[in-house]
């Protein structure tokens, strides 16, 4: 988790204004989580930091490629991203304030913000439910050895056959009704 002290930012120094960080983003940070459904990628995180009086005001530009798993074929590939999300610190006396999806609420004696939390999951958000090599990667397509085994494995069909009621249900029908 060393690795990770890379991405915070102190803001106490910090004059009123706007203030720009970057950020890389590769192998080594999903490597920190260990349930990611990205294992890899080369991105580039860029923050814009609106410090305010009481509160700050933080806009993320997250660009660059992540290697995915087609659903379809278990090809790797990489998917281009570009992701715009914005954030919310707020500053408070009291401790036990709740944050939101866009607000995070921070006392006033914190002297930085960590980060990685929020790219990571701005990252696996971003990742569609249903990947496959055609629609998310640039230029690929299935592996057609992979699709040929698949239809070769799929079962055919088999027509279902009406079967005969038993006879037995015929006669308990009829005393549901007396």
């Amino acid at each position: 988790m060393n690795y990770l002290k890379q991405y915070r930012i102190p803001f106490t120094g910090l004059s009123l204004g706007t203030h720009d960080f970057e950020f890389d983003i590769d192998k080594a940070f999903f490597d920190c989580y260990d349930y990611s459904i990205v294992k890899d990628g080369k991105l580039k995180a860029h923050v814009n930091l609106l410090k305010q009086e009481t509160m700050m005001i933080l806009k993320f530009h997250i660009t660059g490629s992540v290697m995915l798993t087609c659903d379809v074929c278990l090809s790797p590939f990489p998917a281009k991203t570009d992701i715009e999300e914005r954030l919310i610190v707020k500053f408070t006396d009291e401790g036990a304030a709740e944050n939101s999806e866009e607000i995070i609420v921070l006392a006033k004696h914190e002297h930085e913000l960590d980060v990685a939390g929020l790219l990571y999951e701005y990252i696996n958000v971003a990742i569609p439910h249903y990947i496959k090599c055609s629609e998310q990667g640039d230029n690929i397509t299935c592996d057609e050895t992979v699709l040929a085994k698949l239809n070769d494995l799929t079962p055919i069909q088999e027509q279902k056959e009406e079967k005969q009621p038993d006879p037995r249900w015929d006669a308990l029908k009829k005393i549901k009704y007396n």
